[in-house]
């Protein structure tokens, strides 16, 4: 079909209509029947859902600019650089890069391990907990606390943010009002604090922000802010999120449990394949440049489009039996922490608290399940976790 900008589009589907559950079903049947789809929610968008089209549409940042990376917020709070495109975006991804490297994780992973067993060990002992409430909210906080040199008690004041943000999930004009500045405060404040005390910038992210120069001139103060937010708001609940997960299908599936127990190389597959089937963000958000055509649809230049990793992470032309779980699966190419040039810097940290959790929990535990219905955020297209009680044996 051909679409002009002053026409009336119809809706393929409404996201904002469907439960958490129903999402798997609905990108099934769009990835076979619609691969391109439009939506009059969240201001009307496109999605692409088969992977072929994510993957290619994640690297071709000339035809689908990144400038909203969340589509259900049209006035997020300005991030570095996953806002920008390149040559912008490729002189800060330089800078951020090394701060991401395997040394710099060696350097956190003592701390990483060490925080999961301070806050995992007295959950095991009680013998029941929410592992969200009484971990999943904690845990990836301190590790970025730890991460930025901040001090210990920080992580109260993130984790405050997060549920200021939760507190209005479901109303989605509070939501996109609280998130055009929900970090902004907590950075300025770490910026103001390191013009005073600054560290050693090799190590200190916001150091070495403060002693950028773009394109020959010092970093402005509105620039360093961006940079931090990206930081803050990449590093927190989606990680809470794939805690969630995690829980939701090995507390929930004894056989998969088992299997990691007795083949504890699998570990690192198995969260990969959860991380597959329920990526935190089920989107990445794009503009498009000029007029595409694809599968029989004209987007208009200047159009919103949404690549959407959920469904793409499940299309079985990539994944055969895409829907289901396979601890062993290789190669997994999942897309759930991006593709191309805005693929996720900080993966790797995140990868080291989940297996950190695992390994623990594996462990320290004969077995370990959910009691009860693990509980959705209800947020419409993101995968995430209110609530998840879990009995321990030991």
């Amino acid at each position: 079909m051909s679409i002009e900008t002053t026409d009336v589009i119809e809706d393929d589907w409404n996201p904002i209509e469907l439960e958490s559950g129903e999402y798997p079903a609905v990108y099934k049947e769009l990835r076979a029947e619609c691969p391109v789809a439009y939506t009059s929610d969240y201001d009307g968008f496109f999605d692409f859902f088969r992977y072929s089209d994510v993957q290619k549409g994640s690297r071709d940042w000339r035809t689908y600019a990144s400038g909203q990376p969340f589509l259900e917020f049209p006035q997020f709070m300005r991030s570095i650089p996953i806002q920008e495109n390149p040559p912008v975006h490729t002189f800060y991804r330089k800078f951020l890069a090394p701060y991401f490297l395997p040394a710099r994780l060696e350097m956190l992973q003592p701390d990483i391990e060490a925080l999961v067993a301070e806050h995992l060990d007295p959950l095991i002992a009680a013998g029941e907990a929410d592992m969200i409430e009484d971990f999943g909210v904690i845990v990836p906080q301190k590790v970025l606390a730890r991460f930025l040199l901040l001090p210990d008690d920080a992580w109260v004041t993130m984790a405050d943010s997060l549920a200021k943000a939760d507190a209005v999930r479901n109303d989605v004009e509070k939501l996109r009002e609280v998130n055009k500045n929900l970090w902004n405060p907590t950075v300025e404040a770490l910026i103001e604090d390191r013009r005073a005390n600054p560290q050693d910038p090799a190590i200190d992210i916001m150091s070495g922000v403060l002693e950028l120069e773009p394109e020959g001139r010092p970093i402005t103060q509105e620039e360093a802010v961006a940079i931090g937010v990206q930081i803050f708001s990449a590093g927190a609940d989606t990680t809470t999120a794939a805690i969630g997960s995690i829980m939701k299908y090995l507390g929930g599936n004894p056989e998969a449990q088992a299997q990691l127990r007795t083949q504890p190389e699998l570990v690192d597959s198995a969260i990969e394949e959860i991380l597959r089937l329920a990526p935190p963000l089920h989107h990445t958000g794009r503009k498009t440049t000029r007029e595409v055509e694809a599968h029989g649809v004209t987007i208009p230049a200047g159009a919103k489009v949404g690549l959407n990793v959920f469904a793409a992470n499940r299309d079985e032309d990539k994944f055969p039996n895409g829907d289901a779980y396979m601890a062993d699966r290789a190669p997994n190419p999942h897309l759930t922490f991006g593709h191309g040039p805005h693929q996720c810097m900080g993966s790797p940290i995140a990868r080291a608290e989940l297996k950190a959790m695992v390994v623990q929990l594996l462990e320290k535990t004969s077995n370990f399940e959910l009691v009860g219905e693990i509980v959705s955020n209800g947020r419409p297209l993101r995968t995430g976790w209110t609530h998840a009680r879990v009995r321990f044996e030991k």
